[in-house]
């Protein structure tokens, strides 16, 4: 998997994001809903996903808070003076967050839809000695739960009110096969343009709408240090 930047900065990124959303809810005094939705849609962390190194490295996190908080239109609170050495709840949000947003290659939005501000808040005590990983691979599989919800061919046959009997007699694809791709133990992007053709005919979209494939983390990340503890 492309990440966005380099491993080099992704200790800076979680840092920054971290101290971004702690400087937000605990100084700005925003409540992590109104947070969530200032995240998903505004501009910075749209260059934070691209690894644009004036918003992944370059600032401090209030800096970049306070430039997220004037851009959504609020009167930023002051930068602090110094910063807490006991890491939050809401520090150690941002910097999962920003982790799995490297690894997973994902938009905030996305990420932020299955896993809202005040959900990774609420992991922290349960998760807080695991390790990165662990919670980027629980937030990627609610997202890919989500997905198969909406996407692939599952979701397609479900939209047009078929079985898999149905869609195997209509599109003269086997039964077995169709079973075995909604289960992705098949992968439908290796099967014969026939056959993929046929299903979504079937179905009236296009190939591409049946071939989704859940996310699967491929990094095996280093120990990152603990200093947010």
């Amino acid at each position: 998997m492309t990440h966005a930047y380099s491993e080099m900065y992704l200790e800076d990124a979680m840092r920054t994001l971290g101290e971004a959303v702690d400087f937000a809810l605990c100084d700005q005094g925003l409540n992590p809903a109104e947070l969530t939705a200032i995240l998903s849609n505004t501009i910075e962390m749209k260059q934070f996903e691209r690894g644009m190194p004036r918003v992944v490295c370059g600032m401090t996190g209030d800096e970049l808070a306070r430039e997220i908080i004037a851009r959504a239109g609020l009167k930023p609170a002051e930068c602090r003076e110094t910063y807490p050495f006991d890491r939050s709840p809401q520090y150690w949000a941002g910097w999962v967050l920003a982790y799995t947003q490297w690894v997973s290659s994902l938009g905030f939005s996305e990420l932020l839809e299955v896993a809202p501000l005040d959900w990774i808040i609420g992991s922290y005590h349960p998760l807080l000695e695991a390790s990165e990983d662990k919670f980027a691979q629980i937030v990627i599989d609610k997202w890919n739960k989500a997905q198969a919800d909406k996407k692939g061919l599952k979701a397609a046959r479900k939209a047009a009110g078929l079985t898999q009997k149905q869609l195997a007699a209509q599109s003269g694809v086997k039964l077995r096969a169709i079973q075995l791709y909604e289960q992705n133990q098949l992968d439908l992007r290796r099967a014969s343009v026939s056959s993929a053709l046929a299903l979504a005919n079937t179905l009236s979209c296009a190939i591409e709408d049946l071939v989704w494939q859940p996310i699967a983390l491929e990094y095996d990340s280093r120990a990152i240090p603990s200093e947010r503890l």
